[in-house]
């Protein structure tokens, strides 16, 4: 008899969680490294001092840095509009918060009126609060300041682009040529069809014009293939068409991606977002990157969650509309059924009681046991229904819960 066939408990499952720190690490200080566009625009987001920090980051490893054309096509296109919007963006949330501290110190000067509260020392009580108040307004508008980007200034002469220019010289890819375009665009809308990373969400948002992640990707495994060295991509784009999630947690580049460049190229793909990956070139590339640099790398991604969940919170909160006012149905049903089955259960036993106390004929008590054998079944059927909608409202009170604490939590997250 032979032995039975057996495999490994973990091997092929490796999709299913975060591979170690040093895989990063190995990806960061030998792949060739490959930006998405907002990697790269991210430079346009930042003080000086991270610029700079970033900037010497791609300095350590211009050699093998590469750009495909349609992150360059894309750079271009945005790279005024990405620093007005960050520029507005700035402006908007100083102004915001000097309102909200007007607001505050006059909510506090009218408590302090009443003189039972105040006790003969406002003054006293809201100087501090005044002082800390003025300080984070102050705080506010020196970050405000401190961005060194206008639009207006960067039409003739941007000096990160004057880095950038140096950087990827010799490194952007030729991109898709005009021949090549109309077959990749129907690959593009087939694998969008097929849920195929990466870019389907994209595809099946805007047809035709969705197609840029699966030109990105395109690039990336031909170049992979004539090079002949890992990939590691860095972007700050965390759609599940690119990343696996499980439970809301990142684990990696989706499996597929990490499949097909195998398949085509014969190379090893990883993914990083921006922020991990300056924090671990820090050690790996032997360069200075200062917490402040990586929080506002963080910062874009942190954008691109914020919309994902507000996105989510509407959706929740219309079905914890539907859930309150499906909740409100089964509650007045459950009030309905509960009468009927008293009454029934009332009709049931005056029944049954009028045929025990009954001294008559068989035809008269066949008639009286037929009667309470009706108002019994009907009974069942009450009870049944009431028990059935009893079960029903438990269930959509706790379902009515569970999106009550969902949308407390990620409203405090946002």
């Amino acid at each position: 008899m032979s032995e039975p066939k057996s495999a490994s408990f973990t091997q092929g499952y490796e999709e299913f969680w975060r591979k170690p720190q040093k895989f990063a690490d190995e990806a960061i200080g030998n792949s060739t490294v490959v930006l998405d566009t907002n990697a790269i625009l991210n430079l346009y987001r930042m003080k000086p001092s991270a610029r700079n920090e970033y900037l010497q980051v791609l300095q350590r490893i211009a050699d093998r840095v590469w750009i495909p054309r349609q992150v360059a096509d894309e750079f271009h296109k945005n790279r005024l509009s990405t620093v007005d919007s960050h520029l507005n963006s700035l402006r908007g949330k100083s102004d915001k918060v000097s309102e909200a501290a007007d607001v505050l110190r006059s909510a506090l000067r009218d408590f302090f009126k009443l003189h039972s509260l105040a006790d003969g020392r406002a003054t006293d009580y809201l100087e501090p609060l005044n002082n800390s108040i003025s300080g984070i307004v102050d705080s506010i508008k020196r970050e405000v300041e401190e961005y060194d980007l206008k639009p207006s200034d960067l039409l003739s002469g941007d000096p990160i682009l004057e880095h950038l220019a140096v950087l990827f010289d010799g490194k952007v890819g030729v991109g898709v040529s005009v021949g090549e375009r109309k077959g990749l665009i129907e690959k593009a809308l087939n694998r969008g069809k097929q849920g195929i990373p990466p870019g389907y969400k994209d595809v099946q948002k805007k047809g035709e014009e969705g197609a840029g992640d699966y030109f990105i990707w395109w690039e990336m495994i031909e170049y992979a293939k004539v090079v002949k060295r890992d990939v590691l991509f860095i972007s700050t784009d965390v759609k599940e068409d690119w990343v696996r999630e499980q439970c809301g947690f990142s684990i990696g580049p989706r499996p597929e991606l990490v499949q097909e460049m195998q398949d085509s190229a014969e190379v090893k793909y990883h993914h990083l977002p921006l922020a991990i990956f300056l924090s671990r070139a820090a050690d790996v590339l032997k360069v200075r990157v200062s917490q402040d640099t990586i929080d506002q790398a963080k910062d874009r991604l942190g954008a691109i969650e914020r919309r994902r969940l507000k996105s989510e919170i509407l959706k929740r909160r219309d079905a914890l509309v539907a859930s309150e006012q499906s909740m409100i149905e089964i509650q007045h049903a459950v009030g309905e059924l509960n009468s009927e089955t008293r009454q029934a259960n009332r009709r049931a036993a005056e029944a049954r009681e009028r045929f025990d106390s009954m001294r008559a004929s068989d035809a008269e008590r066949g008639s009286a046991l037929a009667e309470a054998a009706t108002a019994e079944d009907y009974l069942r059927r009450k009870s049944t229904e009431y028990e059935a909608a009893v079960s029903t409202l438990a269930r959509v009170e706790q379902e009515n819960a569970a999106l009550r604490h969902y949308l407390h939590i990620v409203e405090l997250e946002i």
